[in-house]
């Protein structure tokens, strides 16, 4: 998120203020340009202190220019004149190189500019703009907040100030609506088609994940994949979610199976490969074997150093001859009459962990017609399947059946998966 400086504010506002000298006309309001203004109206009392403030700001000499200011601020008895004082102050400010200054002068001018009805709408939004980003500087997060609302109701055009105002809300203890401003703004950018950048969504998603809105995390880092499918940021979705989330058991497991698809779990720690190995190596040994093998070739892993890689693959790594020539015959009985939902399951997840993911497939389907079937779960490890085995379009139609339960965040970021895999 770009900050403003005292330089980019008086060049974005323009507010070089013309001198008044005693006896010069009355400000006018150009109604020829801006007809909806009305004219300014100050005294000739003021002109005077006005025009030395202006002489004194064109030599630099600030001490002089906050006299004359000072005095004319005394004078000033309408919001008019108010509004011509503070646009003097302004660029006194500017001279003085003062922040604080120049966001108190803003702030009168903004006050004053109101009361006097000179603001037009393109003038808010600049000053509300600029006011935010100095209260948010500032860490003066309630008035950032309201004055980045008033800028953007003004339509800003600066696409930074939805992320400031988010963060606002955020540090003002509103996730939900910081959130909620992140995702309103990312929805009317993606539905004209104009890029978002990537770290407004991992604003978001730290947001949502620090206040444990897990609905809102998933919706955002769905949206953050599509955009940017980079394995990083799939790392970082995964597992914040798996955390976000409490996943245990099956669903757990296949979470981590996405992972590994996605590419995903070589940025991940090493305790990772270990819980994944640990829920399958005592039915599926050789998945576990292969999961824990990569984590050695990934570098995540050491068989020497690492007594739980070490035990998994002595105790399992016997077990998969027996276990391989087992399938043909898994098979048979998962064709059977007698076969359950579960028992053609354990089959359809025998053959996925040897990378028959067309096989597999074949049985996940199987399983749905099961009575007593566990639709998100076979609906979503036969999308993975698919998706594994180059059926794209089957893959999807899979993923779009998980509606509800667990498995349906899942299975919405597999879907994203399997339409835009995952990049280096």
């Amino acid at each position: 998120m770009n900050s403003t400086s005292r330089y980019a504010l008086l060049t974005a506002l323009g507010l070089a203020v013309a001198a008044v000298a005693p006896g010069a006309p009355a400000f006018a309001a150009k109604k020829e340009e801006k007809p909806s203004k009305p004219a300014l109206k100050i005294g000739n009392e003021i002109r005077k202190p006005l025009g030395e403030a202006d002489a004194a700001i064109k030599k630099k000499d600030v001490a002089a220019a906050e006299a004359a200011l000072a005095t004319a601020r005394g004078l000033a008895k309408t919001p008019d004149e108010q509004f011509v004082v503070a646009q003097y102050s302004l660029n006194a400010a500017q001279v003085s190189g003062d922040q604080a200054k120049l966001s108190a002068a803003l702030d009168a001018l903004i006050t004053a500019g109101e009361a006097s009805g000179q603001l037009a709408d393109d003038q808010r939004s600049q000053y509300y703009w600029f006011q935010g980003q100095f209260a948010y500087q500032a860490k003066n997060y309630t008035k950032a907040e309201a004055s980045l609302q008033r800028a953007i109701a003004a339509g800003t055009p600066h696409a930074d100030a939805y992320a400031i105002l988010a963060d606002a809300q955020s540090r003002n203890g509103k996730p939900g609506e910081a959130v909620a401003t992140l995702q309103k703004v990312i929805d009317a950018k993606a539905a004209a088609g104009e890029a978002i950048p990537s770290e407004w969504y991992g604003r978001g998603a730290d947001i949502a994940s620090r206040a444990k809105l897990p609905n809102e995390f998933v919706r955002l880092t769905t949206a953050w994949l599509s955009a940017y499918p980079v394995k990083q940021n799939w790392h970082d979705s995964l597992f914040i979610y798996r955390q976000l989330g409490g996943l245990s058991g099956d669903v757990d497991l296949d979470m981590m199976r996405l992972a590994r698809a996605a590419g995903a779990l070589p940025l991940s720690a090493a305790s990772n490969y270990i819980d994944y190995a640990l829920a399958v190596y005592l039915k599926f040994p050789n998945e576990a074997v292969d999961v824990l093998n990569e984590g050695i070739a990934a570098g995540k892993l050491n068989a020497s150093s690492s007594q739980n890689t070490r035990e998994i693959i002595s105790l399992s790594q016997p077990k998969i001859a027996a276990d391989k020539a087992s399938i043909p015959a898994a098979i048979t009985a998962a064709n059977g009459a007698k076969s359950s939902f579960k028992s053609v399951m354990t089959t359809a997840d025998l053959l996925y962990g040897y990378k028959d993911y067309a096989k597999a497939a074949e049985f996940y389907k199987l399983a749905l017609t099961k009575p007593g079937a566990d639709a998100g779960q076979a609906n979503f490890r036969l999308g993975l399947a698919l998706a594994l085995a180059g059926d794209k379009a089957g893959a999807k139609a899979a993923f779009d059946a998980v509606t509800s339960g667990a498995y349906a965040p899942l299975a919405a970021y597999a879907k994203v998966w399997a339409e835009k895999p995952a990049t280096a």
